[in-house]
């Protein structure tokens, strides 16, 4: 079945779906910056899902294969969780610096002011919504269909490129997460253990930007200094080890057994 759904026709009706749902939005007079989530909602989440539904349905196929009550680890949640973020944050820091060395002095010492926060509305959506929507969508759907074409290994890579394409403006760590969220399902054959993993790695995620928030508001800009400068560097270094370390690990215990154990589910 996987293998008459072509990318081309979901892409094209993501963005139709967009299209339409910006204009009648518009006409409707929803303002900013509502109308750009919505229409992200429904055209990156509802269509998308719509659409595996109906050729599930058309073919006598349930979501339920995907969605196997199963017994996972704690302590593998929680590292899948931890570790991946880490080597993102490791990376970003070092980026951070480079642009800051980079950059004429003075450069980073104003930053613009944010809109205020819709916390609530971030938690739904964030935490609730987008774990569920995005592993039937990458994990269940792109995922599944390039694993019959692709060996794991590279089914692995280039699904969660695209799917760390799609969170740019949240650095690498989505890309690495991917990673490991493809090696989870293969592992179980359910992405239940994939969307408690994702929700959670979002809470955290959420949880660090609301904090920052809060020191944002009382704190005043001040040049970076030598030795924040180096303090960045060490701390970003150690992060990148740390989570590098505990990635190879993972995928060399793991994959290869995954993918044996996959292969052997019937899938459609």
């Amino acid at each position: 079945m996987l293998k008459n759904m072509k990318y081309r026709y979901l892409l094209l009706g993501v963005i139709f779906t967009l299209a339409l749902s910006l204009i009648l939005l518009t006409l409707l007079g929803v303002g900013s910056p509502y109308i750009t989530a919505i229409a992200a909602t429904l055209s990156l989440y509802f269509f998308p899902i719509g659409w595996i539904f109906y050729h599930f349905r058309k073919h006598h196929q349930s979501f339920r294969q995907w969605l196997q009550p199963t017994r996972f680890k704690i302590s593998e949640t929680v590292a899948a969780v931890i570790f991946p973020e880490l080597l993102g944050i490791g990376i970003l820091a070092l980026i951070t610096l480079g642009l800051i060395l980079a950059l004429p002095a003075g450069g980073f010492n104003e930053l613009p002011e944010t809109p205020a926060t819709n916390w609530g509305l971030v938690f739904i959506s964030s935490v609730v919504l987008a774990p569920i929507c995005e592993e039937l969508i990458f994990r269940g759907f792109v995922f599944n269909k390039m694993l019959t074409r692709f060996s794991p290994a590279k089914a692995v890579i280039l699904s969660s490129v695209i799917f760390g394409a799609l969170h740019l403006t949240t650095g690498i760590s989505p890309t690495l997460v991917g990673m490991v969220l493809c090696v989870i399902f293969m592992k179980y054959g359910s992405l239940l253990p994939c969307m408690i993993i994702h929700g959670l790695h979002n809470l955290a995620v959420m949880l660090l930007k609301y904090s920052s928030s809060l020191s944002a508001d009382t704190a005043t800009a001040t040049e970076l200094l030598p030795a924040d400068m180096q303090l960045l560097l060490i701390i970003g270094g150690i992060f990148i080890v740390i989570g590098l370390v505990w990635l190879v690990l993972f995928f060399r215990k793991k994959l290869a057994l995954c993918g044996r154990i996959y292969a052997a589910i019937p899938w459609c």
